[in-house]
C-alpha cells in the first residue's frame, strides 16, 4: 500500500459531484462555477468530484474538463480534497486526463469503467491499469453499474489492490450489503464514499466514510449535518435531516437530471442548461418542478 491509513482517512467526509455551469452558447462559465465551490466550502463541504456524471463530463472535450479541474482546485486552495473524474472511452485519453490532474495538483482521480465496447471486467482492470501507471495521486475506482453495465464487486478488490495507488471506490448503487461486504474488507486499508444521496444514512451505517453526491450542490449543508450527526451518535437527528434531503430528492428524481441546475438557478446560481442529449424542461415541467420544490420546505 503506498498511501498510509492516515492519508486514506483524510479523504472522509461530504463531496458534491460538483455541477458544471455553461453560459447561454453552452460554454464553461468560469465565474458561476468558482461561485458554487466557494459557496459550498462555506456550508461545510469536505472537497469536490470534478467532471463526472452530474457535472457532464462525458459531454465535454478533454480540454474543457481540463479547465473545469483547473477552476475547481485554483478556487478551493487547500481548503478541500479536489478528486478528478478520468472517465473516458478511451484508455489514453483518461490517462492523459489523470496526469494533467496531477500537473496541476489536484488531490486524487477518479474512473468509471469503460463504456460502449463490451471488455468487460478484465478490460476493466486493464483501463485502470493504464490510468494509474501514468499518475501517483490516489485512485478510487467508480462503481456505477446502471450507467457502465460492470460492476466492480467485492471479488475484484484482490485485483484492484495490487493497483499501488488504489485507495477504494466512490459506489453509487442501492446494493448496501455488497456496499457494506466491499467496505468491511478493505477496513482501513480503503475507503468507500457513497453515491446515492437518499440513503447517505444507512450507507454510513453499513461502512461508507462519506459521500459523492449531486444533492450536495443544492443542500450541502444538510448533508454535513447528517454526517456530523451521524459521527456524534445523533442518529435520531440524522434520521430526520436525511427525511428533509429526501423530501428534495423524490421531487428532483420526478423530473430528471435537468432538474438539478434549474434548481441551483432558483438558489442564485445560473448554471445553464444541460448539454444534449438532454432536453430541457418544458415550461410545464419547470412550473411543476418549482412549485414541488417549494412545498418541500427544505430548498
Amino acid at each position: 500500500m503506498r498511501f498510509t491509513v492516515e492519508q486514506i482517512e483524510s479523504f472522509e467526509g461530504v463531496y458534491s459531484a460538483i455541477l458544471t455551469p455553461f453560459d447561454k452558447k453552452r460554454e464553461l462559465n468560469e465565474a458561476v462555477l468558482r461561485r458554487l465551490v466557494n459557496y459550498q466550502l462555506e456550508q461545510g463541504l469536505h472537497g469536490f468530484f470534478v467532471c463526472g456524471s452530474t457535472g457532464e463530463g462525458f459531454l465535454m472535450s478533454p480540454q474543457e474538463r481540463q479547465r473545469v479541474a483547473e477552476v475547481v482546485v485554483e478556487e478551493t486552495r487547500d481548503r478541500g480534497k479536489v478528486i478528478v473524474h478520468v472517465g473516458h472511452i478511451s484508455s489514453d485519453i483518461a490517462a492523459s486526463l489523470a496526469h494533467h490532474a496531477e500537473k496541476i495538483a489536484a488531490d486524487a482521480i477518479s474512473s468509471t469503467p469503460p463504456v460502449y465496447y463490451p471488455v468487460g471486467i478484465e478490460g476493466t482492470f486493464y483501463h485502470y491499469k493504464i490510468i494509474t501507471s501514468t499518475c501517483s495521486l490516489p485512485f478510487l475506482a467508480y462503481n456505477i453499474p446502471a450507467a457502465t453495465k460492470i460492476g466492480l464487486m467485492p471479488e475484484h478488490l484482490s485485483i484492484l489492490s495490487k493497483m499501488e495507488t488504489f485507495i477504494g471506490m466512490k459506489y453509487t448503487g442501492y446494493n448496501l450489503f455488497e456496499m457494506g461486504t466491499i467496505a468491511g474488507e478493505m477496513g482501513k486499508r480503503g475507503i468507500v464514499l457513497f453515491g446515492a444521496d437518499e440513503m447517505f444514512l444507512p450507507a454510513l451505517a453499513m461502512g461508507a466514510r462519506g459521500s459523492i453526491g449531486s444533492t450536495q450542490n443544492l443542500l450541502p449543508g444538510k448533508f454535513v449535518e447528517i454526517y456530523q450527526a451521524f459521527q456524534a451518535g445523533e442518529i435520531q437527528k440524522a434520521g430526520e435531516l436525511q427525511t428533509q434531503v429526501n423530501r428534495v430528492v423524490r421531487v428532483l428524481l420526478k423530473y430528471g437530471s435537468p432538474a438539478w441546475k434549474v434548481s441551483a438557478k432558483k438558489m442564485g446560481f445560473d448554471c445553464g442548461e444541460h448539454r444534449p442529449p438532454f432536453k430541457p424542461l418544458t415550461s410545464e415541467q419547470l412550473k411543476g418542478l418549482l412549485s414541488e420544490l417549494e412545498a418541500t420546505g427544505v430548498l
